[in-house]
C-alpha cells in the first residue's frame, strides 16, 4: 500500500510525511496501491484537508523523495536482511531473536554435568537416560544468563540430598 508499506528506501510515507498521512481518509490510506498512486500523480489527489506549514513542508520533501521513482513490470522482490543471501530461514530468525545475548561457551559442560547428576540422584549411577532436563531449550551456542542460573540452582539442590 502506498500510504502504510515501508517502500521508500525502507520507510512508509506515513513515517516520511505523518502531517500530510493525517489528512488522508483512511479508506484511501488502506487500499491505494503504489502503482495507482504514481500514475498521473494520483497520490497528491487523495490528500483532503489543510495542511500546517509542517504539512507542507513534509509535502515537498515527499514530492522530492517520490521524483526519481520509476515502477516497472517486474515481480515484487522480498528481501530478509539479516542475512547475505537476502532469504528468509528459521535458522536465521533464530540467530536474529538471540542476536546481542551473551554467549556462553562452557554450555556443554554444565550440561554435561547436570545430565550426570540428574541421572544419577534418579537411577543411582549415570545412564544414557534423561529424566526432567530444564535446560531443554538450551541448543546451540547461545545462553541466557537465566538459564545458566537455573541450572545451577537445581545442581546444588541435586547435590544436596544425593
Amino acid at each position: 500500500m502506498f500510504w502504510t508499506n515501508r517502500w521508500i528506501h525502507g520507510c512508509s510515507v506515513q513515517n516520511l510525511a505523518p502531517s500530510v498521512f493525517a489528512v488522508v481518509p483512511m479508506r484511501i490510506r488502506d487500499n491505494r496501491s503504489v502503482a495507482e498512486a504514481l500514475v498521473d500523480e494520483q497520490w497528491i489527489l487523495d490528500i483532503q484537508g489543510g495542511l500546517s506549514w509542517t504539512g507542507i513542508r513534509e509535502l515537498l520533501r515527499l514530492c522530492d523523495c517520490l521524483e526519481n521513482i520509476a515502477l516497472t513490470d517486474q515481480e515484487d522482490r522480498h528481501v530478509w536482511n539479516l542475512v547475505e543471501s537476502g532469504h528468509y530461514s528459521s535458522r536465521s530468525a533464530y540467530k536474529a531473536y538471540f542476536f546481542g545475548s551473551i554467549s556462553f561457551e562452557p554450555w556443554k559442560q554444565l550440561w554435561k554435568a547436570w545430565h550426570l547428576l540428574s541421572v544419577s540422584s534418579f537411577f543411582g549411577s549415570p545412564s544414557e537416560t534423561s529424566v526432567g532436563r530444564p535446560t531443554d531449550l538450551l541448543r546451540g551456542d547461545l545462553i541466557t544468563q537465566k538459564s545458566v542460573l537455573f541450572a545451577i540452582k537445581k545442581r546444588k539442590r541435586f547435590s544436596i540430598y544425593s
